[in-house]
C-alpha cells in the first residue's frame, strides 16, 4: 500500500505504527465477510470495535455448470489458525477488541469518536 501516496512502493511505504486502524463488526458480518475482521484481528494493527462476527469459515468456491452458468458455493476450505500446536477455524466469529452493547452506538458518531479517543 502506498501509505505516504508518492505513487512509490518503498520501504517507507507501512501503516504499523503511523495510523490508528479501527473496523466495526457484528454479528451481520459474516461468511466471506468473517475473512476481514479476522486478518485485521490476527494483524494486530487494527482494533474491533462492535460485536462478534457471525462467523464462517468456509472458501468460497467458483463453480460453472455443462451449460456455462456459473455460481458460487461455500467451498471445502476453511480459514483457520495454529494456536498451542493445534488449528482452529474461525467459524464461531471474531471478538471485537471494544464491545458495543446498543445497536444505536454504531450509529452514533459523537461516541464512535469518544470511544477511539479513549483508546489512544
Amino acid at each position: 500500500m502506498d501509505t505516504d501516496l508518492d505513487h512509490q512502493f518503498t520501504d517507507d511505504d507501512y501503516l504499523a505504527y503511523e495510523y490508528h486502524l479501527y473496523c466495526l463488526t457484528s454479528g451481520n458480518s459474516f461468511s466471506c465477510g468473517n475473512l476481514v475482521p479476522w486478518i485485521f484481528k490476527t494483524s494486530g494493527l487494527v482494533t474491533l470495535i462492535g460485536d462478534t462476527t457471525g462467523g464462517g469459515s468456509c472458501v468460497v468456491q467458483n463453480m460453472t455448470t455443462a451449460w456455462g452458468s456459473t455460481f458460487q458455493t461455500s467451498g471445502y476450505s476453511r480459514l483457520a489458525f495454529l494456536k498451542n500446536g493445534s488449528y482452529y477455524d474461525v467459524d464461531q466469529g471474531v471478538e471485537p477488541d471494544v464491545v458495543l452493547t446498543r445497536l444505536e452506538s454504531y450509529y452514533d458518531r459523537e461516541r464512535l469518536t469518544s470511544i477511539i479517543n479513549a483508546l489512544d
